[in-house]
């Protein structure tokens, strides 16, 4: 069954299907081979069949209800009422008191809450393989990491057990996992969606964000919760029309990395994929130059490298310190060991963040978008084991500067390499952007559906 946003609207207006049955059938499949280390904790069964019947009674409300009937997972660092939140952490669990806003307003647009999906501990990585509760296994070769750190809900798309699912992102989680996977992963710029109630990585950027099979559907979820929070100091004042800022009527301007700055860590392969889907934005006739990509990358080593990685210890430091034999070993070196900085460094890294940010400010009359690699190389789990540092901090080349600077995005596939693991890119811009990424991308897709 294919349970995509869109499929899943067209079949409930013909009445092909009730949000019952489509809740039956995902509730069959939670247990599947598919589904091994996706999943730290699922909705009772009786709760989601009383929710999707609820919904059936009411079909006769679609067009008022923009996620009627569809069935999403959430991250578990992101609070859902009466259900656990563990953040990959048994020993950190608690029971949430209330709802995430924006989960509770996915639930309220007519969508059916399914569980909570596995994630690098403490959204601390970016390798999906830092969890107590196993790795969720990659759909097109187990032997090949899912990305991190919102694995379980890549992988709940990708299996096709969520419609929708909800990731977060600070220096690429909600990017990284969609090119391992093979789906789409929308990341609004930061404050489109409430920080509140989740689990902070680094509250100054963090951002919920999207995983959905088809580019559109992304968006189309995005446009219906994004919104300014009025209780969350981080929520931005000026948020009115960033979701409806049409794409300028000219040619589009694209830039990407000059190749002397392109890095794919010794893997030809992705290499020419890359420059293969570059070709195939040219045929459609997008202008896509090459671009000093040095002030993007100067801000990168600020993620785990520099004083950022601290905010880890102001969300979980305390914990950590009272309980001195929980937390993954690397995760718990990496949030206590943030500690050597002074808060002289984190204004140097505050400065030096407005310094690119205004450095910038002509890029982006010049061009409209950014496209990427998603990742330089795919990454087996014995890569990762051997190297674990080094392994994590390639895979956010092309990601971890995105929040700081205030960046939209959206990663989508490109190819699939020889072992069968997907390749993807991903388009940045500015805020306000959005509706431009979702339509960059849609061409792209369509001219990757090509024979």
């Amino acid at each position: 069954m294919d349970i995509s946003p869109c499929q899943l609207r067209a079949a409930y207006r013909s009445g092909r299907l009730k949000p019952s049955d489509v809740a039956a059938h995902v509730l069959s499949r939670l247990n599947g081979a598919d589904q091994s280390g996706v999943w730290i904790s699922t909705a009772s069964p009786e709760n989601v069949m009383a929710a999707a019947c609820a919904l059936d009674a009411r079909s006769g409300e679609i067009d008022k209800l923009p996620l009627y009937g569809l069935v999403f997972s959430v991250k578990d660092c992101i609070d859902v009422a009466g259900e656990q939140t563990t953040s990959a952490c048994p020993e950190f669990a608690y029971v949430a008191k209330d709802t995430s806003p924006v989960v509770a307003d996915a639930i309220a647009a007519g969508a059916i809450y399914v569980g909570k999906t596995n994630m690098d501990q403490f959204a601390t990585g970016l390798v999906g393989v830092r969890s107590p509760y196993g790795v969720a296994r990659n759909p097109h070769n187990p032997d090949y990491i899912p990305g991190g750190s919102s694995s379980g809900a890549a992988v709940s798309v990708a299996t096709g057990t969520s419609s929708f699912a909800f990731g977060t992102d600070t220096g690429g989680s909600g990017r990284v996992p969609a090119s391992y996977c093979g789906v789409t992963g929308f990341k609004p710029a930061p404050g489109a969606f409430s920080q509140r109630g989740m689990v902070y990585a680094c509250r100054s950027f963090d951002t919920i964000s999207l995983y959905t099979r088809d580019v559109r559907d992304g968006y189309d979820v995005y446009r219906v919760l994004a919104r300014r929070d009025p209780e969350d100091g981080f929520s931005p004042a000026d948020f009115a029309g960033w979701t409806e800022q049409a794409p300028p009527a000219r040619p589009l301007k694209l830039a990407t990395p000059r190749v002397d700055q392109l890095k794919f860590f010794g893997n030809a392969e992705t290499e020419r994929l890359f420059g293969d889907g570059l070709r195939r934005m040219r045929q459609l006739g997008m202008a896509v130059v090459p671009a000093d990509f040095a002030p993007f990358t100067s801000i990168n080593d600020l993620m785990f490298f520099g004083p950022f990685l601290a905010e880890r210890d102001v969300s979980v430091g305390a914990f950590l310190d009272a309980n001195p034999d929980a937390g993954v070993k690397i995760v718990r070196d990496l949030v206590v060991g943030s500690r050597k900085f002074t808060a002289a460094d984190a204004y140097r890294a505050l400065y030096k963040v407005k310094e690119v940010r205004r450095s910038l400010s002509d890029f982006w009359q010049r061009h409209d978008a950014l496209v990427v690699p998603t990742v330089g190389t795919v990454l087996s789990i014995d890569d990762v084991a051997r190297d674990p540092l080094t392994a994590n901090f390639n895979n956010g080349y092309y990601t971890n500067f995105a929040n700081p600077l205030g960046l939209a995005a959206i990663a989508v596939p490109n190819a699939v390499t020889g072992v069968g693991v997907p390749y993807g890119v991903t388009y940045l811009a500015p805020a306000g952007r959005e509706r431009l990424l979702a339509d960059l991308a849609c061409a792209f897709m369509g001219a990757t559906a090509q024979p």
